[in-house]
């Protein structure tokens, strides 16, 4: 008896223009016939299993796939070719739309039925049991569910390619970046096993008698705080949702955990690129951040064999870090994030800074992120003339008298402007002695000129640089600025 991949159900996206691997499971040496648009592929059951690719096919659709053997045809039904991507991360790109802050106003209105979504099961450990899901078309009660942060991507896209988009949710909230990757990756590199190091410490002298008694007092203080939210306790004496939960072996947020119980599971199933919104739990490894994502990216277009897959990823936005507004953690982890793009071919990062919220790591205007992926995709990916995904960049600096002026690229057409009203914000000056003082800084077009009656003799300046700053430099094109330091030391 053959079955199909769970991947592969009706209302399904396959990829457009490119080989689309078809594979399942069977019984050694039977026949398998794959159909679809008048194209067939066959095969014969290997070791219990089987894989095809159909040729590259144009947009369009809907038409069926069918799978054949000797006793068995199985049809699928409403299949559509169009761009597929996969939306990874933790919590922010989770992120359903009917939590949204666009979501009361968006929901009436998502119905696109060249949209398709599939959310791969989230499973933490591979349990023996089945976990069925399917494609669905977005439709206003479907897209509730739905990744926000995916949907206004895939929505902004379709309007501008009249291409059908498929989504693959496959994401985590509160998981490190060393959840989605293999154990080669950390056990190779010196410096990342550090993550396996702290995996093995957490379950020094593990007892599942004592973590079974954890886990019911954790349960206890969520249903506690879900049930006081419910009855509209003001979010200022709610206090913070419990967090972490317990650690186990089988915990989601164990290193590899999740690359082996989900990411693997949805490939190679063929995609156009990679969506990734992520760092946040990562934060207290920002040093590391840029190699640990160089090789989850390699690793990921590897196992989609693919090595030219775009990969277009969210910079962290301002959060004060529970109440650290001025440390430096995020703005490291920023600085890696940027670093990654800038080092690794075909990755491209999505600046949303003005839109996090100070006390809130779970910003809800998810709108402005997945249009600036989209950005980036339609510039990038696409190929769209007179499409700007970035804000200002941060080219270059010289030293006249006591002021720094700086040079930036992506200004835009009509050069570089402050976000809402007053003056410019968020700039560091410092002199021989690095001792940052805060800066008061003028735009000349494309050009920022810094100074402080503090500092005679600038040496250098930074910009943003804080969990949390009020900086609000854009472009004449409406995006902002990332934040960057002068004297990065690589």
């Amino acid at each position: 008896m053959i079955r199909l991949h769970a991947m592969f159900t009706d209302h399904m996206v396959l990829q457009r223009e490119k080989a689309v691997p078809v594979w399942g499971t069977g019984s050694d040496g039977e026949r398998v016939a794959v159909e679809c648009r008048g194209q067939r592929v066959d095969t014969v059951v290997r070791d219990g299993s089987w894989r095809v690719e159909l040729p590259p096919m144009s947009a369009g659709g809907s038409f069926e796939l069918t799978v054949t053997s000797e006793e068995q045809v199985i049809v699928l039904r409403d299949v559509l070719f169009g761009d597929v991507w996969l939306a990874g991360g933790q919590s922010n790109m989770e992120w359903s739309l009917v939590d949204a802050a666009e979501g009361p106003t968006e929901l009436p209105q998502a119905a696109f039925e060249q949209l398709r979504y599939y959310q791969v099961p989230k499973i933490a450990y591979e349990d023996g049991l089945e976990h069925e899901t399917s494609w669905v078309v977005c439709t206003p009660e479907n897209a509730k569910a739905f990744s926000a942060v995916a949907y206004f991507f895939a929505k902004r896209v379709m309007a501008e390619t009249s291409v059908p988009i498929g989504i693959v949710g496959c994401n985590w909230g509160g998981t490190s970046a060393s959840c989605w990757v293999n154990e080669e990756v950390l056990e190779k590199d010196p410096a990342l096993h550090v993550y396996l190091e702290e995996y093995q410490e957490k379950l020094r002298d593990f007892s599942w008698e004592a973590f079974e008694q954890e886990e019911t007092e954790y349960k206890g203080r969520v249903d506690a705080y879900n049930e006081r939210a419910a009855q509209g306790v003001p979010a200022s004496e709610l206090g913070d949702f419990p967090w972490p939960p317990p650690f186990s072996p089988r915990s989601f947020m164990r290193p590899n955990g999740l690359y082996h119980a989900m990411l693997r599971k949805a490939a190679p199933y063929a995609l156009k690129g990679f969506l990734f919104y992520q760092g946040e739990s990562d934060a207290d490894k920002a040093h590391l951040y840029d190699r640990l994502m160089a090789a989850l990216i390699e690793l990921w277009r590897s196992d989609w064999e693919d090595s030219q897959l775009p990969f277009l990823f969210v910079q962290l936005p301002v959060f004060d870090n529970d109440g650290n507004p001025d440390g430096d953690q995020w703005p490291l982890l920023r600085e890696a994030q940027w670093q990654t793009a800038r080092r690794v071919l075909g990755a491209w990062l999505a600046a949303v800074w003005e839109h996090g919220e100070k006390t809130d790591i779970h910003p809800r205007h998810k709108q402005p992120v997945g249009e600036r992926l989209a950005l980036l995709a339609l510039e990038h990916v696409y190929g769209f003339d007179g499409i700007e995904s970035s804000g200002p960049v941060w080219v270059d600096m010289r030293v006249e008298g006591d002021a720094v002026v700086l040079r930036f690229d992506h200004a835009g057409a009509a050069g570089l402007r402050v976000r809402g009203s007053g003056e410019l914000q968020g700039f560091e000056i410092c002199g021989p002695d690095r001792a940052y003082v805060a800066a008061e800084a003028e735009i000349r077009g494309d050009m920022v000129i810094v100074h402080s009656d503090r500092v005679r003799e600038p040496i250098g300046v930074r910009y943003g640089w804080a969990n949390y700053s009020e900086a609000n430099l854009m472009g004449s094109g409406g995006l902002p600025a990332f934040p960057f330091r002068t004297d990065r030391r690589s």
